[in-house]
């Protein structure tokens, strides 16, 4: 499979920059509703916590839209990633059909599809930070590292869910449903240091835990990403793991692909 995404590189490269263009090209705002959505996600939960319940100082005293918005930013491109990925060969069933092309570069379109939209919020929160009076530091650049993390943890379930998307299509409801409870249980809003160990223990099993903490090491704590080597370990464990799993059943569930869409 990888030696296929870097066999495909250019072809996915193209097909991404696509269907990032054409999701919205019927609409008046075109591809200003991708970036509309999760600033007016994010807005609402900013109202509610820092104006409406006066949560300014979670953390550090570091106001509560610097620290919040890296978090939901990352989960944000994550949940599209993996949504979208899910169901990826329903969407593109034209290009299953075609006898020579490689059906294992469909979910990888979708996770450089939302990589376009991520790259403007990163640099949307330095302009938010610097706003603050927060200058930009060496740590920032550990946010690519970090972005490859939720890519890979994004594409090796998107081809775990697309492996049973084409013979069960109710599959994309379980997964937003499974995004849905990992948004609740992922430190996108509330400070995870004001759990008991219990919980904290449970949170960290989360393998977007490591991600969006990550996200807060770069933009609002300026801490090295070596600094986390045990929850590094168990998150690349758990990624090459789904990725394992994933890729194998894609593989052999691949050849119905065409019998079924």
């Amino acid at each position: 499979m990888i030696r296929s995404l870097i066999r495909n590189k250019k072809t996915i490269w193209e097909l991404g920059k696509n269907d990032c263009r054409a999701r919205y090209s019927s609409s008046i705002l075109g591809a200003i509703w991708m970036i509309l959505q999760p600033l007016t996600n994010m807005l609402v939960i900013w109202l509610v916590f820092e104006v409406g319940f006066k949560a300014s100082n979670l953390s550090e005293d570091v106001p509560f839209i610097i620290w919040y918005m890296p978090a939901f930013l990352v989960w944000n491109f994550f949940q599209e990633s993996l949504s979208q990925a899910s169901g990826s060969l329903l969407e593109y069933s034209y290009l299953v059909k075609k006898v020579n092309f490689e059906v294992e570069i469909i979910p990888p379109i979708k996770i450089v599809s939302n990589s376009f939209v991520h790259v403007f919020f990163m640099f949307f929160i330095i302009f938010v930070n610097f706003c603050y009076g927060k200058m930009p530091t060496i740590f920032y650049l550990q946010v690519f590292y970090y972005y490859f993390c939720a890519a890979a943890l994004a594409l090796a379930f998107g081809w775990f869910f697309s492996a049973f998307a084409p013979f069960a299509t109710d599959i994309t409801n379980v997964v937003a449903i499974i995004l849905q409870i990992g948004f609740w249980i992922t430190p996108i809003f509330w400070d995870p240091s004001s759990l008991t160990d219990t919980a904290m223990f449970i949170l960290k099993l989360n393998p977007m835990y490591y991600v969006c903490m990550g996200y807060r090491d770069c933009f609002v704590y300026n801490m090295p990403f070596y600094k986390h080597p045990l929850l590094a370990c168990y998150f690349w464990f758990i990624t090459i793991s789904i990725w394992f799993i994933g890729t194998r059943l894609y593989k052999k569930s691949k050849k119905h692909f065409v019998d079924v869409l």
